[in-house]
């Protein structure tokens, strides 16, 4: 899997520690439709109270550690497996904080396409 931090997504994380958990948070909507994004944290899920609070945090997660560059990713994709690229961005509304991208996208599937693909 390859690690694509902007600048100041890997800037930020080196800063606050080095490392970044990223899971799974599937999302069931009408219809039976189950949708799922990435959730992410400085700290692994549960570990403290912003992090209990997330509901995908209070289940159980089996970690998967890949180096970016000066930081760490401990990942778990679950029964996908890993996307060709993990996109890692800087957003700074409401708070700062560090998103992550399954193959560029908002959405996990196995159907979605690297950027290189698009």
């Amino acid at each position: 899997m390859k690690i694509v931090a902007s600048e100041q997504a890997a800037s930020y994380l080196r800063e606050h520690g080095g490392k970044l958990w990223v899971w799974l948070d599937p999302h069931t909507w009408v219809g039976g439709t189950v949708y799922t994004y990435l959730q992410t944290a400085l700290e692994p899920p549960g570990a403290t109270r912003a992090t209990r609070r997330l509901r995908a945090a209070r289940r159980s997660h089996r970690f998967h550690v890949f180096e970016g560059e000066g930081f760490e990713v401990h990942f778990e994709y679950g029964t996908f497996g890993p996307p060709e690229e993990l996109h890692l961005v800087l957003k700074r509304w409401p708070r700062r904080r560090v998103d992550a991208y399954w193959n560029g996208a908002v959405f996990v599937g196995e159907d979605i396409p690297p950027p290189s693909e698009w």
